[in-house]
């Protein structure tokens, strides 16, 4: 669009960034206090994006790439950008997301807690919260509305995670961002 360049399978359009007009809209949406979203960007969008927003930035629901392959999902470079700049990445509970098999439609509490897990070694606990995806996404899933997350947040716990860090999870890390 005018902006830039949308993720894709096409390594070319990947490398492709924001277009001019879309460079200067990053000022402006800083000035105007705007959240700017990397979800659906290619991978040189994402990386104009981290070089010149003076704000931090977010993806709302994009996993780690290093667990699955989807383009969407962020590398572990960009993990580490983004928590440079404060911001943070939403989980997104879609398969496809989660599994190295992106054709999976098994969405399992325990890969979105592989995902988080991921998120805090390389960024931190403060880049990463919950982004779900539920108005966008199918399958079989194991927290498949509100109600359910208390099975994220238990596994989470299981796994060592104190009630501070779940909380940032839950909610924290993505209010801090937004006020």
């Amino acid at each position: 669009n005018c902006f830039g360049f949308p993720n894709s399978k096409d390594p070319d359009v990947m490398n492709a960034g924001l277009t001019e007009f879309g460079k200067e809209a990053i000022g402006v949406m800083n000035e105007m206090g705007m959240l700017i979203d990397v979800s659906h960007l290619s991978d040189g969008g994402f990386y104009d994006v981290a070089k010149l927003t003076k704000k931090p930035f977010v993806a709302t629901h994009s996993n780690c790439r290093a667990l699955s392959p989807h383009t969407r999902n962020l590398t572990d470079d960009m993990i580490r950008l983004l928590a440079e700049k404060g911001g943070v990445s939403g989980i997104n509970f879609g398969a496809s997301f989660l599994d190295a098999d992106t054709t999976s439609q098994n969405s399992r509490v325990s890969r979105l807690a592989d995902h988080i897990e991921h998120f805090i070694q390389v960024g931190g606990e403060d880049c990463v919260g919950l982004g779900t995806d539920f108005d966008g996404i199918g399958g079989h899933l194991e927290i498949a509305q509100p109600t359910d997350m208390y099975q994220l947040f238990d596994e989470l716990q299981r796994r060592g995670l104190s009630y501070r860090q779940i909380d940032k999870v839950a909610s924290g890390n993505v209010l801090r961002v937004i006020h």
